[in-house]
Order: C-alpha cells, then sequence, then structure tokens
C-alpha cells in the first residue's frame, strides 16, 4: 500500500502543521523546498525534502512520485497586482497538475484555497484564488481532487493573525473591520486535521469544502474581544478610511524601499467585507471531520507558556 504524500509549502506555517499531523497519522510526507536550507529544515522534522520550485517540472515529478496525495498548500499572500500572485496561485497550481497527471496511478489532489476565493473581485489576492480553483477545475481531467476554502487560520508561528491576539492578550481590543461584520476563524491543527481525514476517508466526489472551527453564525469583532478577553481596559475601531490610507501607503513605500507588501488596499477592501462567514457541514458529512479547538482554547494553547497570560486562561 502507498502511504507517500507530496507536500508544497512545508516549511510554512500551516504546511509545517499539516505535514506533522500526517507524520503523526502514519503517513510518510514528501515536501518541496526552494532552498538547501529549508530542505535542511525538512528534513530535521522527518520530511523527505525534494529541491525545486512550482516553476519546475521537473522537481514536480519528483515530488509527486508514486505518491497516494498530493496536497497544494503553497500560495503567494504578498503583493499588490494579480501579477504578484499568478505565478504562485494560479500558474502553480497548473503545474502540479501536470506533474500528477503524469502519474500512474493518478494520486489524489488537494488545493488549499481562501475563503477570499468566494469574492474574487475584492483583491488580486482574492482573485488568483479563485483564478488556482478554476484552473484545477478546468485541468484535473481524472484526477480525484478537493478544494479546501478555509477562512482566517491562526496558531503557533502564525504573523498575521498573531499581532492583534497579542494586543487582546495585554487589553487592548483593535477593531479593523464593520461592527456589523461576521467572520469565521480555524484553528491551524483543526484545518491539519481535516485534511488528514480526507485522506483517510475514501475517494470523495470533487468538490470544495468551507471549514471553520464551528462557531455558529460566525463571530463578530465583539464575540471575538468577549472570548479572547473578557477584561480590555481599552477597544481601538480604526476608521476605514484610515485602513485605507494605511494600505495605499504601504504600497507606495514597497515600490520605494524594494520590498513586497501585505497590508495593501485588496487587502483592506477583504477586511471590509461584512461576510466571511463558512458553513462545515459538508467536510462534516462526507468526510466525518469535526472542529476539537475554540477560538477561547486555541488562544489558550497560543500563550499557555507566556508568564504575561492574562489569568482568565490559567
Amino acid at each position: 500500500m502507498r502511504t507517500t504524500v507530496a507536500l508544497t509549502g512545508a516549511s510554512g506555517f500551516i504546511g509545517g502543521v499539516i505535514a506533522q499531523c500526517l507524520r503523526h497519522g502514519g503517513w510518510h510526507v514528501r515536501g518541496l523546498s526552494r532552498s538547501p536550507r529549508q530542505a535542511q529544515k525538512l528534513e530535521d522534522l522527518g520530511i523527505t525534502p525534494v529541491q525545486g520550485q512550482l516553476e519546475n517540472p521537473a522537481s514536480l515529478l519528483t515530488l509527486v512520485k508514486d505518491s497516494v496525495g498530493v496536497i497544494h498548500c503553497a500560495g503567494a499572500i504578498r503583493g499588490v497586482s494579480p501579477q504578484d500572485f499568478y505565478p504562485t496561485n494560479v500558474m502553480g497550481v497548473s503545474n502540479i497538475i501536470q506533474a500528477c497527471l503524469a502519474q500512474s496511478p493518478l494520486p489524489r489532489f488537494v488545493l488549499l484555497s481562501s475563503l477570499a476565493a468566494r469574492e474574487p473581485s475584492l483583491s488580486p489576492y482574492a482573485w488568483s484564488k479563485y483564478e488556482g480553483e478554476s484552473v484545477l477545475a478546468r485541468e484535473a481531467g481524472s484526477l480525484k481532487w478537493s478544494i479546501f476554502r478555509p477562512p482566517a487560520v491562526y496558531g503557533p508561528q502564525d504573523r498575521a493573525l498573531l499581532p492583534l491576539f497579542t494586543m487582546l492578550r495585554k487589553g487592548i481590543g483593535v477593531q479593523l473591520g464593520p461592527s456589523q461584520a461576521k467572520f469565521s476563524l480555524i484553528h491551524v491543527e483543526d484545518l491539519a486535521n481535516a485534511i488528514l481525514h480526507w485522506l483517510q476517508n475514501g475517494d470523495p466526489l470533487s468538490q470544495t469544502f468551507e471549514i471553520d472551527d464551528g462557531f455558529p453564525g460566525g463571530y463578530s469583532w465583539e464575540d471575538v474581544f468577549r472570548l479572547s478577553n473578557p477584561h480590555l481596559r481599552l477597544r481601538l475601531r480604526i476608521p476605514p478610511s484610515l485602513l485605507q490610507i494605511a494600505g495605499k501607503s504601504n504600497e507606495i513605500f514597497s515600490r520605494i524601499f524594494g520590498y513586497t507588501p501585505l497590508f495593501t488596499s485588496g487587502k483592506v477592501a477583504e477586511l471590509l467585507h461584512p461576510n466571511w462567514v463558512c458553513n462545515s457541514s459538508r467536510a462534516t458529512q462526507k468526510l466525518g471531520w469535526r472542529p476539537q479547538i475554540s477560538l477561547k482554547e486555541g488562544l489558550r494553547r497560543l500563550f499557555t507558556s507566556d508568564r504575561l497570560m492574562p489569568s482568565h486562561w490559567e
């Protein structure tokens, strides 16, 4: 029986947790690495490295050879224009699909997308994730595939949400969207466990799964503040106009100083969208997966070793 799973993005925040979850589930994991340093990091974690890039067909063939499943987790999250995201989030999907189709028997395929793909007109990033999904649907042929659309993912090593949670831990709530907005969240370990269930539970028909932590109806900012720290000293609501100025300014500075920005006008448009609520019922029904980590528990784990942890988490 084949037990090898090929994984892109294995050295990243989400991919690293997926890799460890699969290893603990008894799978042999082969991971794509862009550099010798990344390759050594993967090897130290018990993952077999394959050095190469999504633009290199030969390395992708080596990555997916004789694998029972391929999990495409690598993705670009920084950029201003569609061209910044296209090579990885669109062409990268096409390249790894072609590598999969060259195998016999065919592996199963998971594309880790984003809930942002539901609203492709909001930002270049959202557009690129939608286009990546479209490429998969067009080019998959006989490949059995699934798309996972998580909402915002948090956990150890996360750099996007950790600053907000750190402020909350200190008693300061920073609101970056409209008060009426609703959104889902998921802990990275629950996301990894959903993919493990996908591997273990047969061959579901090609379809898209939205997954979240099961909080009914999604969170409001008030819910997040209440569940994270009920003893806030200060609440700051950043006006949309100020967010837009900050996003545009960061784009200008990125051109001057030569870096690829994360916080942009497109990211602001995503933050201001009123509905990022998931529905996990299909994943529960088809995969037998259920989220296990609530926001309160996830944050307790996140800060459990921090001596500044508020007393209500102790």
